[in-house]
């Protein structure tokens, strides 16, 4: 069997997500209509496809050890659990990219400025909005999201504590497996001890036997000389 390296592929899945974040820190703190900054959205584009590309990895072969029983089912939901919180950072990262780094009508109305002016890529959706209502509705989707990822987060949580449950439950059936195990244990040597008591009395049955017959033939023997002794 080979080594399991998902802990460690987890791990540099954080270090990675931890990149992206000083990424889009460092993207926001320059000229946003810069050539720096379409540079470093580039990379953070990239970054983010490469760390949904590792999360559904790690995903697929947890699953896959789950299915062949080579994680026990507590280490499942443990690792499990892990990757939801991962989601979420995630939707975070990408909520993070789209909000800081591409202004409201990026994220809410579909326009990728990209540094550009606004009007540039104005639509017949948003042409009727004023800023007020851009922004208005820009809090209303932030809102929603945030909502979302409350409900992920407690979902994340609940699930937890099931996995808990369950490991807890998993370590009082193994305390009564091994209990259930031990007893049985005592009752085969019981079962032994008396079975070579059973036969040690065999024996010794036999051998009594074996003396009645001889006491038998003796007395024959006695009474067949007496009778002799008297008829002569």
């Amino acid at each position: 069997m080979g080594k399991d390296t998902w802990m460690e592929e987890y791990k540099a899945l954080e270090r990675s997500g931890d990149a992206i974040m000083e990424n889009i820190t460092q993207r926001n703190r320059t000229n946003k209509s810069g050539g720096d900054a379409l540079k470093l959205s580039a990379k953070i584009r990239q970054s983010q496809n490469n760390f949904t590309y590792d999360y559904n990895s790690l995903k697929r072969d947890l699953e896959a050890a789950h299915k062949a029983n080579s994680v026990s089912q507590k280490e499942y939901e443990r690792r499990r659990n892990l990757l939801n919180e991962t989601d979420i950072r995630r939707i975070q990262i990408q909520k993070a990219f789209e909000d800081n780094g591409q202004g409201p009508s990026g994220s809410a109305f579909g326009i990728t400025n990209m540094g550009y002016e606004q009007e540039d890529y104005e639509t017949e959706a948003t042409q009727a909005f004023s800023n007020s209502d851009l922004q208005s509705q820009q809090q209303t989707h932030l809102k929603a999201q945030d909502k979302g990822l409350e409900r992920i987060s407690a979902i994340v949580k609940r699930q937890k504590e099931i996995g808990l449950t369950i490991g807890n439950e998993l370590d009082e059936q193994n305390e009564i497996i091994e209990d259930i195990t031990h007893k049985t244990e005592q009752v085969g040597d019981r079962v032994n001890r008396q079975t070579k008591g059973i036969g040690m009395v065999a024996a010794k049955e036999g051998s009594v036997c074996g003396y009645y017959f001889v006491i038998v033939l003796l007395f024959v023997a006695i009474v067949s000389v007496i009778i002799l002794k008297f008829t002569t």
